[in-house]
């Protein structure tokens, strides 16, 4: 047992610790959602998350991954077309607008690293994939 864990443990014996979660404590499970990538060739891709999650991140466990260029939304490397599903996904903020009009890119489009899917499926067109 490694130090930190016999501090623990002698602290929940002494009752001086979190308590002990239970099942009840455990938070709700997220709903499922469904990312359809569509690349410029036309294959899809189909990969599940949680609800909230963005493309970007869900895409990160397909076998071709949406590219990004930054970590701040400021390259708009990572625009997606939705393609079906547009009312299960978040509404476009006004950082994501004003990224895409810098980049002079159509104001339609969204960046998979801000916009997150609420419910359902989405199917998106990506730009940019990473070569893995």
């Amino acid at each position: 047992m490694t130090p930190f864990g016999i501090r623990k443990f002698i602290k929940r014996l002494l009752g001086l610790g979190p308590a002990e979660r239970t099942e009840d404590a455990r938070p709700p499970a997220r709903a499922k959602v469904t990312l359809i990538l569509v690349d410029e060739k036309g294959e899809e891709q189909t990969y599940q998350g949680g609800a909230g999650d963005t493309p970007l991140f869900i895409s990160g466990n397909m076998a071709k991954p949406i590219g990004s260029g930054c970590n701040d939304s400021s390259c708009a490397t990572c625009r997606v077309e939705i393609l079906e599903g547009h009312e299960n996904v978040s509404p476009q903020g006004s950082g994501e607008k004003e990224t895409l009009a810098a980049n002079a890119y159509d104001e339609n489009l969204r960046l998979a690293c801000r916009m997150e899917i609420l419910q359902g499926s989405v199917k998106l067109r990506a730009y940019e994939f990473l070569e893995i």
